[in-house]
């Protein structure tokens, strides 16, 4: 049965034309234990993160002092899940189109009702086609294109709703409340001079389960954005297996990565994600709806960047102008690749672009902040270039000693936004 994903989708799908003869990272086994377990994980991560979700909105609607704004919770807890699953009845509209049995009533029921949760529609799709590819190697393809729509899907939870409820815990929970803070790590005022009473400061203010929520959110986004880069360069090796075979090694070749490559990647994601949810929670903690005037020009600057390398290799529609939207807001937090090509010029301009915004942010905050001997002070900004700079050492540990590719800096692995989307190996390189 052929699967074809629409040519303004994100990634170019075509199982009929992906198999090579000649190839052997395609006709080896896509569905092992390790994919198992990796689903389990992350279905349990997608759940736990549902779940913590719709703990922190309760939290916040019985606080007897409310926060600012609690109303957003709400917004950025229903707004990405809403999202996911029209983006979800899309994909299922042209599967209906294409396959009879996709096209049930019963199969209609299942993706509008189970709207709000459509990834676990997808991972169980995944699963199935798994489970098959023994009896037929398209089988195979199809479930690590589902996982690609898995991963398509949270993207929208990633940028729309772990993104703004995280920075607005960190908002709530540090930078207002620094009195609580600096109480816990130092102690009370005059520690010397009150006696007795500094026996029992009393409950604090700032539990485990405050951070825990907001450690896993970050550890859940990194997550996310980790498994949408893995299985985008596993199913662009088996679309166009002839661009990889100078790759050393099947895994290479295959876009499989090693537990110390993906950890690697995870750690780069993690220490990125959270400077920029320190530096946006920081400008939302001083200056208010100010942060979204940051956040809205980097967003139209990284979609018109995107558009750029669209326009440059397909031309431009408005499914894919919708399309660069949406990966502009996930450019806010992360670089992905699904253009495919080099990847080292656009690896320097982000990082380059993000480190403009990270000063931008730390200097509203000095100048908000300036004289106001709050224990965050000089503490913030510090901490925001620590966390960015130990994810830009991450990532270049990545690319020196995991990607396959081994990128370097020549005028042909500069380019940024190349028309070519393999941009071939220079020969004379």
């Amino acid at each position: 049965m052929p699967f074809k994903r629409d040519r303004n989708d994100y990634v170019h799908h075509h199982p009929k034309s992906s198999r090579s003869s000649s190839s052997s990272s395609t006709t080896s086994a896509q569905f092992t234990w390790l994919e198992m377990v990796w689903m389990v994980i992350v279905s349990l991560s997608y759940l736990l993160g549902y779940g913590i979700q719709i703990s922190i909105i309760v939290e916040r609607f019985s606080l007897e002092e409310p926060p600012h704004n609690r109303a957003l919770y709400v917004v950025f807890f229903i707004l990405p899940h809403v999202m996911a699953g029209l983006k979800n009845l899309q994909y299922h509209y042209r599967e209906a189109q294409e396959d009879e049995e996709e096209n049930s009533a019963l199969s209609w029921v299942i993706h509008i009702v189970c709207l709000p949760f459509s990834p676990l529609i997808r991972f169980a799709r995944a699963w199935r086609f798994g489970m098959k590819e023994k009896d037929n190697w398209e089988y195979g393809v199809r479930f690590i294109d589902e996982l690609v729509t898995v991963g398509v899907l949270r993207l929208f939870e990633v940028f729309l709703g772990d993104g703004p409820v995280l920075c607005l815990l960190v908002r709530d929970d540090v930078w207002w409340s620094s009195q609580d803070w600096s109480m816990q790590i130092t102690g009370p005022p005059n520690l010397l001079k009150c006696g007795p009473a500094c026996k029992d400061i009393g409950e604090k203010p700032i539990g485990f389960w405050t951070v825990f929520r907001m450690l896993f959110l970050l550890s859940k986004m990194a997550q996310c954005v980790t498994f949408y880069l893995v299985i985008v360069k596993r199913l662009q090796r088996l679309q166009y297996p002839e661009h990889y075979r100078h790759l050393k090694g099947s895994n290479a070749r295959q876009g499989r990565l090693n537990f110390f490559a993906t950890l690697l990647l995870y750690l780069a994601h993690f220490f990125f994600i959270g400077s920029r949810i320190m530096g946006y929670s920081m400008v939302g903690a001083t200056w208010g709806a100010w942060v979204y005037l940051i956040v809205g020009l980097h967003w139209l600057l990284n979609t018109a960047w995107h558009l750029i390398t669209v326009l440059r290799s397909e031309g431009l529609t408005a499914a894919r102008s919708v399309s660069s939207m949406v990966m502009g807001g996930v450019w806010l937090i992360c670089l992905t690749n699904e253009q495919g090509g080099r990847q080292l010029g656009r690896f320097i301009m982000y990082y380059s672009f993000a480190f403009a915004e990270s000063a931008i942010c730390g200097y509203l905050w000095v100048a908000a902040m300036k004289g106001s001997g709050d224990f965050f002070e000089a503490k913030a900004p510090w901490s925001m270039l620590v966390v960015y700079l130990v994810g830009l050492v991450a990532h270049m540990l990545y690319y020196t000693l995991c990607h396959p590719g081994s990128p370097s800096i020549t005028s042909r692995g500069l380019l940024c936004c190349s028309g070519n989307r393999w941009d071939p190996v220079d020969q004379h390189a």
